[in-house]
């Protein structure tokens, strides 16, 4: 049975919402209710947004409807990257939370229109034109909403000859990659402090640091990782020093230490605590040392921003001891400066000049 089209007439691109309901049981799948849909254009490419229509689409049992009722189901499982949104200065309020708590309140192509805008203006040059669709499923107790963004092959898009869309368009569009897109993923359960919180997956991106793009993530969905750069920096920081005391291997201390003084000079990009680890070549058992100083284990696949200067308030310190019994201490960013080191095969020589500022006594190293 073919789609029928209901239009509303927006200056906006084409973003498709779906809206699930159902008395969700474990392991049901929701029914869905409406898709809205718009079509994105990259806003650095096009001064001006393109008029486009707001697209209600009616459902049937299609290969489009079957495919986005996939990846609604999926959702919880597919986007395992967690995000918060970022509160507007001092208030506890975020632009694009509230206009999804607005399109949940009444859903509709016009409080979709919003959220439709807004990836339009988050969108480059060189992500190109898009297809959105945003879905939401009403369990017995709570709403799911499921954002997701997939490219538009931009030679079929052309061939589009009139402002209207059709049902048959966007299936097209949609068709030529709906298995490349990018997600996020909301949970509603009508209390005060609601969608604060949610997961996000880039299946255009496959494997690296830089999991999900920055433009989903900061731009248009105005979040961030919920693991915060502090957060996580120091639970790298944490587990490096625990990994240096715990081993007597000079190899693995000596890969630390090294890394320890160069991690100044990573950018402020997402990673995880693997992630740093492979970013700098370190041996299987150096990696493993430090993993395993990861509590609980499953954090050591969770993302954060590396923040050079919260990881040099938790690792600030080089210590190397000698089989003589010295023990020399400096910034692990200016060792180098404060120690002149010559070696001859295993004998290490140190040296160094400065004025006494303090002297004493301690039962421990």
């Amino acid at each position: 049975m073919p789609f029928h089209l209901r239009s509303s007439h927006t200056a906006l691109p084409l973003v498709a919402v779906i809206i699930f309901e159902n008395q969700m049981q474990e392991g049901d799948s929701m029914a869905v209710e409406a898709i809205y849909s718009f079509l994105t254009y990259p806003k650095r490419s096009h001064a001006e947004e393109a008029s486009m229509s707001g697209t209600e689409i009616p459902l049937d049992d299609g290969k489009l409807c079957k495919m986005l009722r996939d990846i609604f189901d999926n959702a919880g499982k597919d986007c395992n990257v967690p995000v918060m949104f970022t509160s507007d200065g001092d208030k506890q309020e975020n632009a694009v939370r509230s206009e999804l708590l607005a399109l949940l309140e009444t859903p509709g192509v016009a409080t979709a229109a919003p959220l439709a805008s807004r990836l339009q203006n988050a969108t480059s040059g060189t992500s190109g034109m898009g297809l959105l669709f945003i879905c939401m499923g009403q369990g017995a107790d709570h709403t799911r909403v499921v954002i997701s963004r997939f490219p538009a092959d931009e030679g079929v898009v052309a061939e589009k000859s009139t402002s209207k869309l059709t049902v048959q368009f966007v299936e097209q569009v949609f068709l030529k990659s709906a298995f490349s897109y990018k997600a996020a993923t909301y949970t509603s359960n009508g209390k005060p402090n609601q969608l604060w919180s949610g997961h996000v997956v880039d299946k255009q991106i496959n494997h690296g640091s830089k999991a999900v793009a920055d433009y989903w993530i900061v731009d248009f969905l105005r979040s961030e990782f919920s693991t915060t750069a502090a957060q996580g920096t120091k639970r790298l920081a944490s587990a490096l020093r625990a990994a240096i005391a715990a081993t007597t291997t000079m190899e693995i201390k000596g890969e630390i230490t090294s890394a320890a003084h160069l991690a100044g000079n990573l950018p402020k990009k997402a990673m995880t605590i693997a992630d740093f680890c492979d970013s700098f070549h370190f041996s299987e058992r150096t990696k493993q040392a430090i993993l395993s100083k990861v509590s609980p284990a499953r954090l050591v696949h969770e993302k954060f921003r590396f923040d050079a200067a919260e990881f040099s308030r938790h690792l600030a310190y080089k210590q190397v001891e000698l089989d003589n019994g010295a023990v020399l201490t400096a910034p692990a960013d200016k060792f180098e400066e404060c120690f002149k080191e010559t070696k001859r095969k295993d004998v290490h020589t140190f040296s160094t000049t400065g004025a006494v500022v303090d002297e004493r006594l301690k039962k421990t190293k």
